[in-house]
């Protein structure tokens, strides 16, 4: 098996960076927040040795894909740069494997694309109706950093006090947690994680200066802006949609212990969301994290490939 080979593909008037290994059947993988394609290292190896081709695209104003203006895009804009992606390889239709926000975009292909979609495994985020998000938000105390990152200005200035290598370590530090911690009015959110505060054990000195690297390159003003600030811009967008219904395979995989939703939460969308999800299936990863593809490579790999072999 070869190196991660890297190159620039046009798509929606920009030229998205993207990394591929193996060959076969294609699988392409959307990362979140505060990720890049190097979030799924673990993922390309495994699914190249399993006899598919592994694609992990920058998202616009993430790692080497260049920025537009974030007040004006939203991760609609993102889900047009993939389907762009797919047109200019020459792809019909693709295994997705998503995480974080990168779930809107899977979940938003599987409704409104799914001639495009052979199947999905989606890790940390149940479905929801995006139109429906408004709801959930307005019950999250003001301190979440899901809310502070909302607000223009916060987060720049809490961001600007540290290096973009100190920045991530801070946040997979604070998302590694197990119980959600609030921030106090005059508190920033990086300042919730102190200095004495153990690394995952997981990532090395060498994985956090790759994600400082590509940071430095980016800067961290889209990844702020899409998705945290442009929900309100998507709902406009999909209020009128009547059907969210999903008809491709989807594989739901989550960690016991994922600071950004509660089991509880995750098991009544999983109920609530069934009649959406036809082919839907729940896979559970005890002491997971919001990380947990880079906590448990071996196992988060075994359940995607033996998901997506049984549909080939």
């Amino acid at each position: 098996m070869g190196k991660v080979s890297h190159r620039y593909v046009p798509t929606n008037g920009i030229q998205m960076h993207i990394a591929e290994l193996g060959s076969g059947p294609i699988v392409l993988l959307l990362h979140g927040f505060p990720e890049i394609w190097y979030s799924w290292r673990h993922q390309m190896v495994g699914l190249a040795e399993a006899g598919f081709h592994a694609i992990a695209p920058d998202f616009r104003g993430y790692g080497l894909t260049r920025n537009t203006d974030p007040s004006k895009d939203d991760w609609l804009h993102c889900a047009e740069d993939v389907l762009g992606l797919l047109d200019a390889l020459h792809l019909d239709k693709v295994f997705i494997i998503a995480k974080d926000w990168g779930a809107f975009i899977a979940y938003f292909l599987g409704y409104a694309h799914p001639e495009r979609v052979r199947g999905l495994a989606v890790l940390g985020i149940p479905f929801f109706k995006p139109t429906s998000l408004g709801s959930i938000f307005k019950d999250i105390p003001a301190g979440h950093y899901l809310m502070r990152f909302g607000v223009p200005g916060v987060p720049e200035v809490d961001f600007a006090r540290f290096d973009a290598t100190t920045v991530v370590k801070k946040i997979y530090t604070l998302f590694c947690n197990k119980e959600m911690v609030i921030a106090a009015e005059n508190e920033q959110i990086l300042d919730l994680v102190k200095d004495s505060d153990p690394l995952p054990k997981w990532m090395t000195e060498e994985d956090f200066k790759v994600y400082g690297k590509l940071y430095d390159n980016s800067g961290f003003g889209y990844p702020i802006e899409v998705p945290y600030r442009c929900f309100g811009r998507v709902n406009m967008k999909l209020m009128d949609r009547m059907d969210y219904t999903i008809p491709v395979p989807v594989l739901l995989v989550m960690g016991d212990c994922d600071y950004s939703c509660n089991m509880e939460a995750v098991l009544q969308s999983f109920e609530s969301t069934k009649e959406l999800l036809p082919k839907l299936k729940l896979e559970v990863i005890k002491g997971g994290s919001h990380f947990v593809q880079e906590q448990f490579p071996e196992q988060v790999n075994n359940l995607i490939i033996n998901y997506f072999s049984s549909s080939i």
